[in-house]
């Protein structure tokens, strides 16, 4: 199985510009912000990992869900730019996007999902 969280928690924190945009690379958590107080934050998980294709009982593709959110005190849009491009220069492609405010707490949200099918030569590889 591969460990896709690793692989886009690596390709996030490694991206200049979305680093720069957070202003450190600890802003990029796993699964749901630690302090709310030191937005912007961008959260990541796996939302589903499934075998999609054996060959001689080997795995052969996987397909990797993953959901990013985004969460600040201003617009998400800059940084759900970033994380789009980031993740589509990995072939990585976006399934769905959803603003999902917060008005009461005066949090701007957004979910993102994106869909990759990995073949048996990147399961190597990653």
């Amino acid at each position: 199985m591969l460990d896709t969280k690793s692989f886009v928690y690596g390709i996030l924190k490694n991206d200049p510009a979305l680093v720069a945009a957070l202003g450190s690379s600890t802003k990029i958590q796993y699964a749901y912000p630690n302090d709310f107080n030191t937005l912007p934050i961008i959260t990541y998980l796996e939302s589903n990992n499934r075998m999609t294709e054996w060959y001689d009982d080997n795995p052969a593709a996987e397909e990797s869900t993953i959901t990013v959110d985004v969460w600040a005190n201003v617009s998400t849009s800059a940084l759900s730019k970033l994380v789009d491009a980031a993740l589509a220069a990995v072939l990585y492609t976006r399934e769905f996007a959803a603003d999902v405010p917060d008005p009461d707490a005066k949090i701007f949200h957004k979910s993102l999902r994106y869909r990759r099918t990995f073949t048996a030569d990147d399961l190597d590889t990653i």
